[in-house]
């Protein structure tokens, strides 16, 4: 493009924004519907809607009694479940609860990116499918488990208040944002770090009362947790090299010195983020290649997050080296706070290794995938002819890979909806002589038996079984 026109779309800046804005709404609108007409799964679901119906104190969910600590998770859903009236009302406003913060993440992180030339706009679309085609996000969709999906959009928003002049309004607000994403999961913590990133690179809005009120903030939280709370020491099943080990056989086999466990856990967290591998500790998809019968969508996954990690690397190292101690660029920020909110994430899923412990991760990885792409692409344009053709291919693959994991975090959506109206049409018997014994829990279950066998509901998409492959939904 010649300075001409690049000057005529910056002219316009709402243009391109805009743009991205109306080529995401399709897949976001999808992705609300489908989270909308979801049945809430009969596990999960019963179990947490019983704890709050059964706590006649809610200040009590303010107390770390146990490992598993969301107090403004269960408060949120206590006023829902005590105040909405209707069944029908409050199950609504649970699933609203998922599907708003959904919302606001995506349209703030383009909005955020602000694209202002056709180049932009590339590399936003891009960040955009690496933002919703990532595991760290689809994995979160899993109503009504919404403490981290709440969580990502502050994170987003702190970090944006941060990159602007401050207001004397913001010091408050950031402090709240944070407060609340942690109260809903310990992944809020993420944010303190990049508070103190954001600090460090001397982001405009990044004061110093504010990095240190975030300081106190942490201290405070984990050493009520270390005081209050009582840990096992393995939680879940533990990922480790291609197998699952349970809590019990865990406990047993590392019980004497579990922290290299620990450490292997919180870096499968990191990896995931980065190279879509191991998931939840496992390393399926070296174990398939191994094997000799990797998937089509196991590829995708794998060869379209180390391309982009690759190119993330080239763009973070090059914008650090022209980069001084008084003056930070934008795009070196961004990459130092991807480094320390990975580095947060993985330091938090120490115990066990799950996807979606990376969603607070994500939000700076997609930021930083913005930039790398545009750079990459930048300097592209201004490639030798051979270069130029090889540099343009290779962008367009990673581009149609990510956008293939965009279908797939759609489909894969909709298989959770199918699984969970499956569990009711299955598993209510059984659930029925398991819990005989808790009133509340089967009065519950009973009620919400409509919204779980409803016909409604979605259904996976019948694709051809070289697109099932494609995708990953056999």
């Amino acid at each position: 493009m010649n300075a001409t026109g690049s000057s005529m779309d910056r002219n316009r800046p709402f243009a391109w924004t805009a743009a991205i804005l109306a080529i995401s709404a399709p897949v976001l609108v999808i992705l609300c519907l489908t989270l909308w007409r979801t049945p809430f799964p009969i596990r999960e679901a019963v179990a947490l809607f019983e704890d709050v119906a059964r706590q006649q104190q809610p200040s009590r969910f303010l107390i770390p009694e146990t490992s598993y600590y969301r107090p403004l998770f269960y408060l949120t859903l206590s006023a829902l479940w005590n105040n909405a009236g209707h069944l029908d009302a409050t199950l609504a406003a649970i699933k609203l609860l998922h599907i708003v913060p959904l919302v606001l993440l995506v349209v703030l992180f383009i909005c955020h990116l602000r694209p202002r030339t056709p180049l932009d706009a590339a590399a936003a679309a891009l960040a955009v499918a690496v933002l919703i085609g990532s595991r760290g996000f689809r994995d979160n969709l899993e109503i009504p488990l919404s403490y981290t999906i709440v969580g990502m959009p502050l994170a987003l928003l702190v970090w944006m208040l941060l990159n602007q002049a401050p207001r004397i309004w913001h010091t408050p607000v950031i402090i709240a944002l944070t407060l609340v994403a942690i109260g809903f999961k310990e992944q809020g913590l993420v944010i303190v770090p990049v508070i103190l990133a954001a600090w460090w690179t001397r982001a405009p809005g990044a004061t110093r009362g504010i990095a240190a009120a975030a300081v106190a903030i942490a201290v405070a939280y984990v050493a009520m947790r270390l005081t209050r709370s009582s840990w096992p020491l393995f939680e879940q099943s533990v990922g480790l090299g291609f197998i699952e080990i349970e809590p019990r056989d865990a406990a047993v086999r590392f019980g004497a010195f579990p922290f290299w466990v620990y450490a292997y856990s919180g870096a499968s967290t990191i990896a995931n983020v980065l190279f879509s591998e191991p998931s939840r500790g496992v390393f399926s998809i070296v174990h398939h290649l191994i094997q000799g019968r990797p998937e089509v969508w196991e590829m995708i996954h794998l060869f379209s997050s180390l391309g982009l990690t690759a190119v993330m690397a080239w763009w973070g190292i090059r914008s650090l080296k022209t980069t001084t101690w008084d003056r930070w660029s934008p795009e070196s920020r961004v990459f130092i706070a991807m480094l320390v909110a990975l580095l947060a994430s993985g330091v938090l899923s120490f115990n066990y290794s799950r996807d979606r412990l990376g969603g607070m991760a994500l939000v700076f990885y997609a930021l930083a995938a913005f930039h790398a792409v545009r750079a990459a692409a930048a300097r592209t344009l201004e490639a030798p002819r051979r270069r130029f053709v090889v540099a343009s291919l290779g962008l367009a693959l990673l581009a149609a890979a990510w956008h293939t994991r965009v279908a797939s975090t759609i489909e894969i959506t909709r298989i959770f909806a199918f699984r969970n109206q499956m569990e009711w049409l299955v598993m209510l018997p059984e659930r029925r002589r398991e819990f005989a014994e808790r009133p509340v829990y089967l009065q519950i279950m009973q009620t919400m038996i409509d919204q779980g066998t409803e016909r409604s509901a979605p259904y996976p998409t019948r694709y051809p079984r070289w697109i099932d492959r494609t995708l990953g939904l056999q």
